[in-house]
């Protein structure tokens, strides 16, 4: 028969070794999980995960709330459909605010977060107030529920999200960003951030079950229901650690599933700052660009099973580049240019996804990239040098014993003619040595004797050039030699002309 309450096998009483033997974030998770992997939970998840729920609400103590708390989120990290039940989360969500509110001594708190990294293996000697490690496990929480779960308006109303419970929350962000380790710092942001996809999305369906369009008025009323941009519109001066460490986040996010959810929930926000009147300015000129050096590596290097990723990064491109103060500042715009044409070049080869080429295009539809694009496109594209070929010194018999005033085909207004390299094939030969043997002074000239002259390893080669111009030249009458002319010889000055075009 199963044990009617989880924590008569876990601990039959508050017991304060609790802190001694739980003294950091990786030990708690730890001994969760082991709890998880019993067969207890699981065989009877279902009752288990009832009575973990309605024992966190009768809980008061705040040893036996640590460990509920770190049980729930295990659970819910291994199972969203667990975060996802509202039913058995909205009686939950006043209880893990409290906690967030409760004051707590920074440099207090960077001991417990601080030993999370297992960095150097030491731990300091600095009794951690149970209030810290609540709160830390309360913001985790949080934002797993507003990450998996649906709201409404009516669920995100102030009864439940208050302005000031907001507004403390940017407070906190101040409050510990000198902390050594950034974990609870970024737990806060990623919370926040959270939050505000819950209001876009909810004010949304609000808007369109009431009748309403696609509009800008709409729009306006969107954002007018998303009471994390009203508040951060409202303390815009005094909230700069919130924008820099969320670009912070965003430069070094991984490929992890986690992190790649972080990324577009900090995307969502950015997108909603650079349209809003007032905000589009709010980061520093320097974040902004170290936010376009993220953009370059991140848009070419996602992979194609994270085509939605690009396509925010895309999206959120557009007005960064055209909204914030980077639209009067030119910074690497050459290269953004290159990367986004990379995106959908080779059509021809290659499939192109449609959203993908839409999105791109409109960020290169500013007037910004014009000249970029022209000078690309009209640069001429480097070709290989010419090399020599028996073609071009057998194409004209008169070249070789001709004076050097030979006149030459004008090419000057053909690429194609100045760099064209003759063709090699045995027809061609053929159809040269025909052309030889009839000409009145070729005569004694076999055609056999003719190719023999040609049958050398390379044709290019500068000892087989002698060879080449006595097999078709044997019946010349002159014994005097005269200075031969490569007809295939390259255009020193266009070349160079040519070279300096790219490299300018």
């Amino acid at each position: 028969m199963v044990n009617t309450n989880i924590f008569d096998i876990c601990m039959a009483e508050p017991d304060p070794r609790t802190e001694q033997y739980l003294q950091s974030p990786l030990q708690m998770e730890h001994a969760c999980d082991l709890l998880i992997a019993s067969e207890l939970f699981q065989f009877h998840s279902q009752r288990m995960t009832r009575i973990l729920c309605d024992d966190t609400l009768k809980a008061t103590d705040p040893h036996e709330q640590l460990i509920l708390y770190g049980v729930l989120l295990a659970y819910g990290r291994r199972k969203a459909s667990f975060l996802r039940d509202q039913k058995r989360w909205q009686p939950l969500l006043p209880l893990l605010m409290d906690n967030v509110l409760v004051s707590v001594d920074p440099d207090v708190e960077d001991t417990f977060s601080g030993a999370s990294s297992g960095g150097s293996g030491y731990q300091r000697a600095v009794a951690v107030p149970i209030e810290a490690m609540l709160r830390t496990l309360s913001v985790r929480l949080l934002y797993e529920v507003c990450r998996v779960q649906k709201m409404t308006m009516k669920d995100l109303g102030p009864e439940n999200f208050s302005d000031s419970f907001i507004d403390y929350l940017f407070d906190l962000i101040e409050q510990t960003r000198h902390m050594q380790d950034e974990t609870f710092n970024y737990s806060v942001i990623k919370l926040i951030v959270a939050l505000n996809e819950q209001f876009m999305v909810a004010a949304l369906h609000s808007h369109e079950e009431n009748g309403g369009g696609k509009h800008n008025h709409g729009d306006h009323k969107t954002e007018n229901d998303n009471r994390v941009l009203q508040v951060l519109m409202a303390r815009r001066g005094s909230s700069m650690t919130f924008g820099e460490n969320m670009i912070f986040m965003l430069n070094r996010a991984s490929r992890s599933p986690e992190d790649l959810c972080m990324q577009l929930l900090v995307l969502k926000l950015l997108y909603l700052l650079f349209r809003t009147e007032g905000m589009s300015e709010y980061f520093y000129t320097n974040d902004l660009c170290v936010l376009v050096d993220v953009f370059l590596r991140e848009i070419g290097n996602i992979d194609e099973d994270n085509e939605s990723l690009r396509h925010t990064y895309l999206r959120v491109l557009h007005p960064l580049l055209m909204k914030t103060q980077l639209r009067s500042m030119p910074y690497k715009r050459a290269q953004i240019v290159h990367t986004l044409e990379s995106l959908i070049e080779n059509e021809s080869i290659r499939d192109i996804d449609p959203t993908t080429k839409r999105l791109v295009l409109r960020c290169l539809s500013g007037d910004w990239c014009v000249q970029f694009r022209k000078k690309s496109s009209d640069t001429p594209r480097r070709v290989d040098s010419p090399a020599l070929s028996v073609t071009s010194i057998l194409s004209d018999p008169q070249s070789i014993n001709s004076p050097t005033t030979t006149t030459r085909p004008d090419r000057s207004n053909s690429i194609r003619g100045k760099n064209y390299k003759g063709h090699r094939s045995a027809e061609n030969l053929l159809d040269m040595g025909n052309g030889m043997s009839r000409r009145p002074s070729e005569q004694k000239t076999s055609r056999g004797g003719h190719f023999e002259g040609l049958r050398q390893p390379s044709a290019d080669s500068t000892t087989s050039l002698p060879r080449i111009v006595t097999a078709s030249t044997s019946a010349a009458t002159s014994s005097v030699p005269k200075p031969r002319h490569r007809a295939g010889s390259m255009d020193t000055e266009a070349t160079t002309a040519a070279f300096s075009t790219l490299t300018t």
